[in-house]
């Protein structure tokens, strides 16, 4: 992919998506022509009922997964429409992910789980070690490098996983109910930090949730109902 950043036009566009699953009796449809388009630097939150494929949706939108119709555009492109490896090229170079489980490696300390996707991309490791002990900083972890996740609070966890997602500077972070897991007090602080990077970098946030308050926080939601996505206001957010 040319990495040049598109001219005009979303920063990245999801067209009509479909997915369903196969249980035993009859396919589940998940998601049913779902459109939505990010812009660069937006802040947009995706809400939505227990099951109604918001991870599903956030992960094909990723290169995660593959849809069973649609497209999906990045800067322009087809990214379901390229040569073999340029998935994973994609995520690692222009995606950012957040996972609820935040999927750290338990044997790794946080310097080295932040450190992962750049050397994953055969970055320089003197340059990506610099820019992970950067971000760990920026978010107050300058004291627990070397600490692995079993040492770590959820909040702390959650804070390295934020930092492994912007480690290699992406286009986009998706974040999928990044603070599902996390209390109150943790869950607005990792809100906080976001919104600084957001404001500060115009880093480009889409964050799956299911708690109101987080949603009403973000720019702008759309609601997952149907297979479809639609506009929401923040009045109407339960």
């Amino acid at each position: 992919m040319n990495d040049a950043p598109a001219k005009s036009g979303p920063l990245l566009q999801a067209v009509d998506v479909e997915k369903s699953y196969h249980s035993k009796s009859q396919p589940v449809h998940v998601l049913s022509g779902a459109s939505l388009e990010v812009q660069s630097g937006e802040f947009l939150g995706i809400v939505g009922a227990s099951g109604s494929g918001k991870s599903t949706l956030l992960h094909i939108m990723g290169g995660l997964d593959r849809p069973g119709a649609g497209n999906v555009f990045f800067k322009g492109q087809n990214i379901f429409q390229q040569k073999n490896g340029f998935l994973e090229q994609f995520r690692n170079r222009h995606i950012g992910f957040v996972f609820q489980n935040f999927n750290l490696l338990p044997d790794f300390t946080a310097l080295e789980n932040t450190m992962f996707p750049g050397l994953i991309g055969n970055r320089d490791k003197k340059s990506v070690q610099e820019k992970a002990e950067e971000l760990l900083g920026l978010l107050g972890l300058q004291d627990r490098l070397n600490h692995k996740p079993g040492e770590l609070s959820g909040g702390e966890t959650q804070r390295v996983a934020l930092a492994r997602s912007l480690v290699n500077q992406p286009d986009l972070v998706l974040a999928d109910e990044p603070t599902g897991n996390l209390d109150s007090r943790a869950s607005q602080h990792f809100m906080d930090l976001a919104r600084k990077l957001n404001e500060e970098t115009r880093q480009t946030f889409v964050i799956v949730t299911h708690n109101a308050n987080i949603a009403r926080s973000l720019d702008r939601v759309l609601q997952l109902a149907d297979g479809r996505l639609n506009p929401i206001g923040k009045e109407l957010i339960l």
